[in-house]
C-alpha cells in the first residue's frame, strides 16, 4: 500500500516542476496535514480498524505494531491483534493476544488501585479522587472478549476451555444466538451431543434462520442422520 505523506510528496515536486507552484503549496498542506495526524496517538490504531473493516489483515497487524511502538501497551490493541491474527488463522498466536488483553485490562486495574491508596497517604485527596473514576469506569473483559478468545480455543481444538469462554460471555450476553450456536458447536466436538442438542434447540427458537445454516454446516455432519438433530433442524 502507498504511503499517503509520500504519493502527495511526489505530486507537490511534480507540480512544482510543471510551474504550477499554487498548487503545490496546497498540496503540502495535505502532507502536513496528514503528519500532524500522525502524531495522534491513535493514529495507527485507527488505520488498523479501518484496514480490518476492508479485510486488509495483514496490513492491520503492522499498524497495530506500529501503534504497540507509540503506546507500549493498550488492551484495546492486544484485543485487535488477537482477532486479526484470528483472520490470518494463526490460532496460537491469536490466543496469546487474547491474554495479553486481560493481563493488560489487570495491570491496568491493580495500578489505579494502588494509585488511590498512595495519593490517599500523601494527603492528595483530589488526585486520588483522580484515580477512583478512573476505576469505576473501567470496564469488566465484556461477552465479546470471551466469544473470540472461545473461537481461537475452539480452532485450537481446545473445546472444554472453548465451552468455558463461550458460557462466561453468556453470563454477560444471555441468550446470544451467535455465542450459543459456537457453544453447542464446542460442546459437539467434544463429545457432548445431548448438551449441544439441547442447546440447538435453543439456537433455532431464538432465530430460526440457524436451522438452514445447520443442514449445511460441515461441524454437525457427524450427527446429521441422528432423529433429535433432524428433528431441530425441521427435517422431521
Amino acid at each position: 500500500m502507498v504511503d499517503p505523506r509520500e504519493y502527495w510528496a511526489r505530486k507537490a515536486e511534480d507540480l512544482k516542476k510543471a510551474g504550477k507552484f499554487e498548487e503545490a503549496v496546497g498540496i503540502l498542506d495535505k502532507v502536513q496535514e496528514i503528519e500532524k495526524e500522525e502524531k495522534d496517538d491513535n493514529f495507527w490504531y485507527k488505520k488498523a480498524i479501518h484496514s480490518c473493516e476492508l479485510g486488509e489483515y495483514d496490513q492491520a497487524l503492522d499498524e497495530l505494531k506500529k501503534d504497540l511502538e507509540i503506546n507500549q501497551k493498550s488492551y484495546e490493541t492486544f484485543f485487535l491483534i488477537g482477532r486479526v491474527l484470528y483472520e490470518l488463522k494463526k490460532y496460537e498466536e491469536s490466543l496469546e493476544f487474547y491474554n495479553k488483553a486481560s493481563e493488560e485490562q489487570n495491570r491496568q486495574h491493580m495500578q489505579n488501585t494502588q494509585k488511590i491508596d498512595q495519593m490517599k497517604n500523601v494527603h492528595k485527596f483530589e488526585e486520588a479522587v483522580k484515580y477512583s473514576d478512573k476505576v469505576y469506569q473501567e470496564k469488566a473483559l465484556d461477552d465479546t472478549y470471551w466469544h473470540y478468545k472461545g473461537m481461537a480455543l475452539f480452532s485450537l481444538k481446545k473445546f472444554n476451555e472453548a465451552s468455558s469462554s463461550f458460557k462466561i460471555a453468556l453470563e454477560i450476553s444471555p441468550d446470544n444466538p451467535k455465542i450459543l450456536y459456537e457453544l453447542a458447536k464446542s460442546e459437539l466436538c467434544a463429545g457432548n451431543n445431548e448438551e449441544s442438542f439441547k442447546i440447538l434447540e435453543k439456537v433455532c427458537i431464538l432465530n430460526p434462520n440457524n436451522k438452514e445454516k445447520l443442514r449445511v454446516d460441515k461441524y454437525f455432519e457427524q450427527v446429521s442422520e441422528e432423529k433429535q438433530f433432524r428433528n431441530i433442524i425441521g427435517l422431521l
